[in-house]
């Protein structure tokens, strides 16, 4: 029976991926309803996350996203990791018929902008007002208004200094 709930939950995602290709805003309300019916902690309204995002099985109620939260292609969100088994074993411990693992919350704040190819790994807290470059690897604390980049993730700047300079060139555009 899990499987077939399994099974159904993503087909229902696939069906939900192509309403994306003709609306972003009818895509985001249902991918936001899909979401939260698989555990994922929704305490705000994301602003959009792409159907590319990958979400860890294990971790669904253990992710926590907040408002006006922007996802780009190929964030990978892990809330568990496996390494721990193979360094039991490094030790010595004999682990035969299990798998030993890590499983820890993470969460993103109101109003982040993670960049494409991003990976967010167990135990880590973005705060409000963040903005992570592509291809960054996040772990740890995160403290609002900050931007990071790099692998591993650096503290390069403020969100606020970022914006105000952006502001006082103009050098933006709206859609």
């Amino acid at each position: 029976m899990r499987k077939v709930i399994k099974v159904f939950f993503v087909i229902i995602r696939k069906l939900i991926y192509l309403v994306d290709g003709f609306s972003p805003r009818k895509y985001m309300k249902l991918y936001n309803w899909y979401l939260k019916k698989i555990g994922v902690d929704l305490y705000g309204t994301p602003r959009f996350i792409h159907p590319s995002v990958d979400f860890d099985g294990k971790g669904y109620p253990k992710t926590h996203i907040g408002a006006n939260v922007v996802l780009s292609k190929n964030v990978l969100i892990l809330n568990h990791d496996y390494s721990i088994t193979c360094g039991l074993r490094s030790i010595g411990e004999k682990i035969i018929d299990h798998e030993a693992y890590w499983l820890r919350d993470i969460y993103i704040g109101n109003n982040v902008f993670v960049g494409a190819n991003v990976s967010i790994l167990p135990g880590t807290i973005i705060g409000d007002n963040c903005i992570v470059g592509t291809g960054a690897v996040i772990k740890g604390n995160i403290p609002e208004n900050s931007i990071v980049i790099g692998n591993p993730a650096k503290i390069v700047g403020k969100t606020t200094d970022w914006a105000t300079q952006k502001k006082e060139k103009a050098d933006y555009l709206y859609e």
